[in-house]
């Protein structure tokens, strides 16, 4: 922090009028009048926060109140994990330090500029001798507060939304690349103020940036050279931030340099990764050293626009997450679903799901059209068993050597990093006895973990780790998906009432003879029992997670039962009458709108009389 001007000078006071008209929109200065503005700057200090820093509460900074002129700052407290989390913006026009003004007690937070800042700085002897003179400052304060402790209670959480990125590049030759323009007209399209700032605007001061950023919803800062000035300037200003690399190309060794305290205040950076034709098989070289360099990733394909509206949904946080339940056969209803949502135009942004739910959600990650995903489910379930490759149950009842022979037809040796769309997929580990969410790595061996029911499929190995069924623990990880994206989350869940009933109360101590001349006539065999007992554990964790679903589809599925592999066009239409009948009811959600707030619907039947497409 680096002190550019106090306005006394002698016995005068001096300032800029753009200063002055710009603290007569604080609400803290609302109706105050000029003398009460003139002792305010008589008294307070000017200064400039490079974005990334701290704001130091000690020295002169003890129980001061700052007044934010351009720029933002970011309040964090301490979370779990002794890690610290954003709990509000401060924007230009706010204050900030009132609470320790007024108490006198030490501060509870820390300051972080979340871009370039300028902050004048009141001391607390110069604020009692404003309020002493100008009592209506006093009373502005109170209502300040009195409105943050309303929005406090009324969430727990920041809600603000991301409103500056900067698209750094990785590798030399990127100044050209038009991903920034590209997002900023999909979000346009949607209806908000997009814009993109480049290194023409490298001169202007930060309040021609504040004033910039006022006037739209988005804005991008797109890098132009590795660690430019104008690069290190996009970085300072950014919410959220984009690495931006091609596919063909090496990834570099070392984390990019973000400034102090950045990624504390907005996460790890995101990787943009371009694709020249098409998508490739291939990740680029070190993508796998990875760690400390993004978190996450996104494939930008030449040509293809639905990864361009794919990023901007993410964005406008409107991406739709879709997540399925593991159920065995009725897992098959999921497609029905599936194709009432396409029928209606509604966008797979991001997927995840349990056992049979993660082997359709990864056919809709790889892209499968409706017919290929229905007809490949046929082929690896209907056409052929594969669970009938039975052994000497040391393990399990079947070798498992089937199940991972489909999988691998069918998926093919393609990592989930190199997947289209972000994709998860659940296991339980019985060994540290939480869920393992598999997000990289070989997509036929997570889904493979994630179908090994207890008992019936040997488990997975992972790091001497035994991975068994997502359904175990968790068999609709709608919770895992609402830490992942802020849009709405469409939920399908097949689980439905207990499915397994017996006829016979005295089944269990009958004789084995008795039960072989009755063809274990209503008696449930072993293997129903162990998929039964793969799912039922997680019940309790469900229920807990439905809420978390803004559309939630049970289609109901009668007599279907997890092994009724036969059933499979029924169940298909099954979960496409129930899907096709609860959007007509309760519509779909919004997407390619630009709005604030949670998912809305809009109704079926509106968008058919109108003849739009509903996203």
């Amino acid at each position: 922090m680096a002190f550019l001007s106090s306005f006394r000078t002698g016995r005068e006071t001096i300032y800029p009028e753009s200063l002055r008209e710009r603290l007569e929109t604080f609400p803290l200065l609302a109706e105050v009048g000029d003398a009460a503005m003139k002792r305010l700057l008589a008294e307070a200090n000017w200064f400039g926060l490079p974005g990334g820093q701290v704001l130091q509460r000690d020295g002169e900074n003890n129980r001061a109140l700052f007044l934010v002129v351009t720029g933002s700052l970011g309040v964090f407290v301490d979370g779990e994990n002794g890690k610290r989390r954003i709990v509000a913006h401060i924007g230009a026009g706010e204050t900030v330090g009132e609470m320790s003004l007024i108490s006198g007690e030490p501060h509870s937070a820390q300051l972080i500029a979340l871009r370039d800042s300028e902050l004048l700085r009141v001391s607390p002897d110069a604020f009692d001798s404003l309020i002493t003179r100008h009592p209506r400052v006093m009373f502005n304060l109170m209502r300040i507060l009195v409105r943050r402790l309303h929005e406090t209670t009324r969430s727990r959480e920041d809600g603000s939304r991301p409103k500056t990125f900067a698209i750094a590049p990785l590798q030399d030759g990127l100044e050209d690349e038009p991903i920034a323009r590209r997002l900023a007209a999909a979000l346009v399209e949607m209806g908000s103020k997009a814009a993109v700032l480049d290194s023409t605007s490298a001169t202007q001061s930060a309040e021609w940036f504040n004033s910039f950023e006022a006037a739209h919803d988005i804005v991008f800062y797109r890098g132009d050279t590795i660690d430019s000035a104008w690069t290190n300037l996009c970085l300072r200003q950014a919410d959220r931030i984009f690495l931006l690399a091609r596919a063909d190309r090496p990834l570099p060794m070392r984390p990019l340099d973000l400034p102090a305290f950045k990624e504390r205040a907005m996460g790890m950076p995101q990787l943009l990764l371009v694709h020249e034709a098409g998508r490739s098989q291939n990740l680029p070289e070190h993508f796998a050293l990875r760690s400390g360099l993004f978190e996450s990733h996104h494939h930008i394909r030449a040509g293809v626009t639905s990864d361009i509206g794919r990023l901007a949904r993410f964005i406008a946080g409107r991406a739709v997450g879709l997540v399925l339940a593991g159920g065995g056969a009725r897992g098959f209803a999921h497609i029905g679903v599936i194709k009432a949502l396409m029928e209606a135009k509604v966008p797979f942004d991001h997927l995840g799901g349990t056992s049979m739910g993660a082997i359709i959600a990864a056919g809709l990650a790889c892209e499968w059209g409706i017919e290929e995903l229905t007809e490949r489910m046929r082929e690896a379930f209907v056409q052929t068993n594969p669970l009938n490759d039975y052994t000497i149950p040391l393990i399990a009842l079947v070798r498992g050597k089937k199940v991972s022979s489909r999988l691998r037809e069918h998926f093919g040796e393609v990592m989930i990093e190199e997947l289209a769309k972000p994709f998860f997929c659940v296991s339980s580990d019985l060994t540290s006895g939480r869920i393992h969410v598999h997000r990289q790595g070989a997509l036929w061996r997570a889904l493979r973990a994630s179908v090994a029911l207890p008992g019936i499929l040997p488990p997975v190995t992972h790091h001497g780790h035994l991975l068994v069924d997502g359904g175990v623990m968790n068999n609709l990880p709608v919770d895992v998906m609402s830490k992942q994206t802020q849009g709405p989350i469409i939920a399908s869940d097949v689980t439905g009432e207990l499915d397994l009933r017996v006829r016979d109360d005295r089944y269990g101590e009958r004789p084995i003879w008795w039960l072989i001349w009755q063809r274990m006539r209503g008696t449930p065999s072993i293997v129903s029992i162990l998929m039964r007992s793969g799912t039922v554990g997680s019940e309790a964790q469900r229920k807990l997670v439905l809420d978390q679903a803004d559309y939630l589809f049970q289609p109901p599925l009668g007599d279907i039962g997890l092994r009724d592999w036969r059933s499979f066009d029924r169940a298909i239409a099954e979960g496409y009458a129930h899907a096709a009948t609860m959007i007509e009811q309760k519509g779909i959600p919004l997407t390619d709108v630009w709005t604030e707030g949670p998912a809305v619907a809009v109704r079926h039947s509106a968008l058919l009389s109108d003849g739009s497409s509903g996203t």
